[in-house]
């Protein structure tokens, strides 16, 4: 059976969850975190998420979803029509790349710093990251269509990348503004609403209840005792 190592919270491994789950391809998911014995086996540069499977270690979400389309042809997340493929890749990579610029810094500043490193986040990063989420969310906005998903009604890998990064934003800064952004912000309404989603947001969102919970709790144990 195809393995899936990588982490809950990870964008990449999140996007091929999704991914797997939207083909219906059976799997296992087992926790390996970024650097780990088991991933640097895997993956010369111990980067998740990276899959196994039939005697092979395939790493990069790109080149993972690549693999499951070949391998899993039913519920393609490539479109058929030549211009539609072409537009779902470049969206994927600039999902990837821009995208993930505009986002991160949000996750990372109010997520990763406070709750699993226990300091607080750089104000700074943040006022220079918005620049350009507004910039690549008003591409987005540009792009989608009113209705129906990035490629038309079909699910497609675009659909899955962008969607990864902006459950990544969600997480650190909450929905994009649907004042600003109303068709970006529908989109994303429409993707958490799908089954499978729904069920990695549930997760997700038991992981960092969790993981906020270890933190109160760490910081209440080192609180000095109040004098009398």
């Amino acid at each position: 059976m195809l393995t899936l190592y990588g982490i809950n919270l990870s964008t990449f491994t999140r996007k091929v969850r999704l991914a797997l789950l939207e083909k219906g391809i059976e799997h296992r998911f087992e926790i390996a975190p970024m650097g780990s014995p088991k991933v640097r086996a895997l993956h010369p540069l111990g980067k998740i998420p990276v899959i196994e499977d039939a005697g092979a270690a395939i790493p990069d979400s790109s080149v993972i979803i690549a693999y499951l389309e070949r391998a899993w042809p039913a519920r393609p997340l490539y479109p058929a029509e030549p211009v539609l493929l072409a537009r779902a890749l470049w969206l994927e990579e600039y999902a990837d790349t821009r995208l993930r610029e505009a986002t991160l810094p949000y996750f990372s500043e109010n997520v990763v710093k406070p709750v699993f490193q226990g300091k607080a986040g750089d104000t700074g990063a943040l006022a220079a990251a918005t620049p350009v989420r507004n910039e690549v969310f008003t591409y987005l906005e540009h792009e989608l269509p009113e209705s129906g998903l990035a490629t038309g009604e079909a699910l497609s890998v675009a659909d899955v990348a962008i969607g990864a990064q902006l459950i990544t934003y969600r997480q650190g800064a909450g929905d994009p503004d649907a004042g600003r952004w109303p068709k970006l912000a529908r989109y994303l309404g429409s993707l958490l609403a799908r089954p499978h989603w729904s069920v990695i947001m549930a997760e997700e969102e038991a992981a960092l209840t969790a993981a906020r919970a270890r933190r109160s709790a760490a910081a209440a144990n080192q609180t000095p005792p109040a004098r009398g």
